[in-house]
């Protein structure tokens, strides 16, 4: 059976493009990826991103069905828009319904940067303005503080996918500040993940990005290193000694 080592449930935006794609390429020997999408519109307003939380609901049940080891929410803004106790309840929702630890992007998103010690990053994002005040809100309910942030300013979704990584790159290397920790470029639909290891050699601070976040967070969960070299210092963590939690026991039940 694919997944050997460990199955991951990646519950996405329907409209998403990158995040599968992301999640498959850098998935090791022995890990596999099973998908499902919410269901929902594409110009990201609050309605919209409200109405992810019940969607998301009908997605897991269908990705329950190859019992993952661990359940990413894979929407940055549909897990932070109304709050950390929001993002709590998503996770027990999921958790209940496939029988496995849930994370989501928001939270690896707090998560990653607790784990860094950062208290002052800058973020970019593709967000219109009402979305990057409710991430401002939501890093600072975790005790961090959004000191620039540079946005794309972009309402369709969709239209998030189409932005180069070069255009991140640039985007971010226009953001960044001198008196900040690091860098966090929200969105698990604009796709970092290829200049990641690049910024951060060049700007000399780590930067994270929405996919690689909740890729970490997700492997913890399982308990397994991937060995991936070339997507940021944060994913090479995973490698050091003592980084990996004990994998959870699934609270299935045997059939």
């Amino acid at each position: 059976m694919y997944g050997w080592r460990g199955r991951i449930g990646l519950l996405v935006p329907s409209i998403n493009t990158t995040m599968e794609t992301e999640f498959w390429r850098i998935a090791p020997p022995g890990v596999s990826v099973h998908s499902a999408r919410i269901a929902g519109g594409r110009h990201g307003t609050p309605e919209e991103l409200r109405s992810m939380e019940n969607a998301s609901k009908a997605a897991a049940r269908d990705v329950a069905m190859v019992e993952p080891d661990v359940v990413a929410y894979g929407c940055t803004s549909g897990s932070f828009f109304e709050g950390p106790e929001w993002n709590r309840r998503i996770c027990e929702q999921l958790t209940e319904i496939t029988g496995a630890p849930t994370v989501t992007t928001a939270g690896a998103m707090a998560a990653c940067l607790a784990a860094g010690g950062h208290r002052r990053v800058d973020v970019v994002t593709p967000y219109v303005e009402l979305t990057n005040e409710r991430l401002k809100q939501f890093l600072r309910a975790h005790g961090i503080e959004v000191n620039r942030l540079g946005t794309f300013d972009m309402l369709d979704m969709f239209d998030h996918a189409k932005i180069e990584p070069s255009e991140i790159y640039q985007k971010v290397k226009e953001t960044n500040s001198s008196d900040t920790e690091a860098i966090f470029v929200a969105c698990t639909q604009l796709r970092a993940l290829e200049v990641v290891d690049m910024l951060e050699r060049d700007l000399g601070k780590p930067v994270y990005s929405a996919v690689q976040a909740s890729a970490w967070q997700a492997y913890m969960e399982m308990g397994v290193d991937p060995r991936i070299t070339d997507c940021g210092s944060l994913l090479r963590k995973l490698s050091e000694p003592g980084a990996l939690k004990q994998p959870a026991k699934k609270l299935r039940k045997s059939a």
